[in-house]
């Protein structure tokens, strides 16, 4: 059998070199900072919990408070001029909102977005401060002449007084603030039913009922 070659001075020094000597005092230091960096997250995660509790945010709460269809028992000749009223309650103690541009859009049945996209805050964002309530107008909102039109008008017509139903729609962005901390912007999307009568004027029924509202 071949013989293995000696090793040499230099191979003999490696294979014999000692390994490197453990560092506890480095160990203790990193399990220090790992407990202290947990507990600060836990501590401030424990706060924010306790700060949730005690403002409690309720999200806000649209209502029509006004509507009006004109014309609309003479819609087959001509168009339906759209006007009324929201009002947006922020019932927080210690919260306040922050929107983004408001837009509107009405539904009318089958024929689906029959006004869209109206800007009813001017194109500005909104704030509103918390236990306020905001109104937003608006008036002369045309629905054009055409097949929607004149089925509003046979709605209208019906016999023990017609009823016209509309989908009133306004979505926006919306972000909370609590003191000096403010949220991340959410997509939001409120659902209105209203109702009029064959004279154009809000149904009593239809008045102040409170509207859907969904954060996406």
């Amino acid at each position: 059998a071949a013989m293995q070659p000696a090793p040499t001075a230099r191979t003999a020094g490696w294979l014999h070199r000692p390994l490197p000597r453990e560092r506890p005092h480095l160990t203790r230091c990193t399990k220090i900072l790992c407990s202290a960096f947990l507990t600060l997250l836990l501590v401030a995660g424990v706060l924010l919990f306790v700060a949730y509790l005690a403002v409690r945010p309720h999200r806000p709460r649209f209502h029509v408070t006004a509507f009006s269809a004109a014309s609309v028992q003479q819609a087959g000749a001509g168009a339906v001029l759209l006007s009324g009223q929201l009002s947006i309650r922020n019932p927080n103690r210690d919260v306040a909102f922050f929107y983004d541009r408001l837009y509107m859009s009405v539904l009318y049945r089958q024929y689906g977005a029959v006004v869209k996209d109206h800007d009813l805050a001017g194109g500005a964002p909104m704030y509103q401060p918390p236990k306020t309530t905001t109104p937003l107008a608006f008036e002369g909102v045309a629905v054009p002449a055409g097949p929607a039109t004149a089925d509003m008008a046979r709605a209208a017509a019906e016999a023990g007084g017609g009823a016209v139903e509309f989908t009133v729609k306004v979505r926006s962005r919306i972000r909370a603030k609590v003191a000096v901390w403010g949220f991340h912007w959410h997509p939001l999307h409120v659902d209105c039913d209203v109702a009029v009568g064959p004279d154009g004027q809000l149904l009593p029924e239809a008045r102040q009922k409170r509207c859907d509202i969904d954060f996406l």
